[in-house]
């Protein structure tokens, strides 16, 4: 992990006041960074729970409806496989990417003896690379969710195709 110094682009120095209200805003963007990726979770999590409670639900209303459904059915077990596909994309999601903070020991190690605006022009520019870096972890879960709205798209339609089929008898 960088010190927040290496790379580090030179700018003129900047004013006391001037970096004072900037840490302040970099600070906040940790948080942000974290509300954002705690939404797109809820929505993975939403998702799921939305797609498994119809799945179960339209296979009891089918067993109970039609008298011997065919559960050897290739779409049915497609609609399985597709269901499967969508559990295993949310569980990577929520596991893969997390976002990086400024580590405690780094601190400790490398920032103790700075003064007061050395220090926060440090944290400012640590939280502008990881700004970037949360950015791109948070749209990379969405687009997971995305296709989890997909698949879920896909299994109805493989599910309607097997329902369509026990309706006519085949």
């Amino acid at each position: 992990m960088s010190d927040g110094n290496d790379g580090e682009r030179r700018v003129p120095e900047a004013s006391p006041a001037a970096v004072r209200l900037a840490y302040d805003i970099a600070v906040e963007s940790y948080a942000l960074a974290e509300r954002r990726r705690d939404a797109v979770h809820q929505r993975i999590d939403t998702l799921l729970s939305f797609v498994t409670t119809v799945t179960v639900a339209a296979l009891v209303v089918v067993v109970s409806v039609f008298e011997n459904p065919d559960l050897r059915s290739p779409l049915l077990w497609a609609a399985g496989a597709v269901y499967l596909l969508l559990v295993l994309c949310a569980l990577i999601a929520k596991s893969v990417g997390a976002l990086r903070q400024i580590s405690p020991k780094l601190l400790y190690e490398q920032w103790l003896h700075l003064d007061e605006h050395e220090f926060r022009r440090r944290m400012i520019y640590a939280a502008g690379e990881y700004a970037d870096e949360a950015r791109k972890v948070t749209i990379r879960k969405s687009t997971v969710a995305t296709g989890m709205a997909a698949l879920f798209v896909a299994e109805g339609a493989l599910f309607l195709a097997w329902l369509v089929g026990l309706a006519q008898g085949g």
